[in-house]
Formats: C-alpha cells, sequence, structure tokens
C-alpha cells in the first residue's frame, strides 16, 4: 500500500505562493505608477496668491472665530462651575440639616 496524499497540497502551495508574490509586484508597480502620476501633475484648484487684502481679512476671521470660542468655552465653564457650587450647596444644607 503505496499513499502519496501531500504532493498535491504541496504543489498547490507553490502555485499560490508565486501567485501572491506575482500579485504584490503587481500592486506596488500600481502604486509606484500612480506615485509618478500625482508628482507629474501640480495640484488645482489652489491659487498660487491670494488677491490683495484677502489675507489679512483671513486672518482677522481666525482670530474672530478663536476669540468667540474662547468666549463660549469660558461662559460654559462658569455656567458649570455655577451649577456645581449650587448642587454642593443644597447638597450641603440638607447633610447640616439631617445631622443637626
Amino acid at each position: 500500500m503505496n499513499v502519496m496524499g501531500g504532493e498535491g497540497h504541496v504543489f498547490d502551495m507553490i502555485q499560490r505562493a508565486k501567485q501572491n508574490r506575482k500579485m504584490i509586484q503587481d500592486r506596488r508597480d500600481r502604486m509606484k505608477d500612480l506615485v509618478e502620476k500625482m508628482n507629474e501633475k501640480p495640484l488645482t484648484g489652489y491659487p498660487n496668491k491670494l488677491a490683495e487684502g484677502e489675507m489679512e481679512q483671513i486672518e482677522r476671521d481666525i482670530k474672530s472665530r478663536e476669540h468667540d470660542e474662547k468666549v463660549y468655552y469660558t461662559r460654559f465653564m462658569f455656567a458649570f462651575l455655577g451649577i456645581l457650587l449650587l448642587v454642593m450647596l443644597v447638597v450641603w444644607g440638607m447633610w447640616r440639616m439631617l445631622g443637626a
């Protein structure tokens, strides 16, 4: 009784390894082509120069937004701390009433 059952599986594994190496190489080639293609063309849609005074307007808008955000978060913090203080006073008062 001569059984040789593993040779087919080994051959399949070797074939799959070859196919995988080829797929990996193809993927690398596609990525290389894509990178070369991206580097050929300059980015479009972005102006090289801004109109006169436009940069100053953008900076003013950014500073205004930053200031508005600071004011918003400061108000939120004071409101939160006020509510927390009120809750603590109520709990303290109830504790004093029940303890006395």
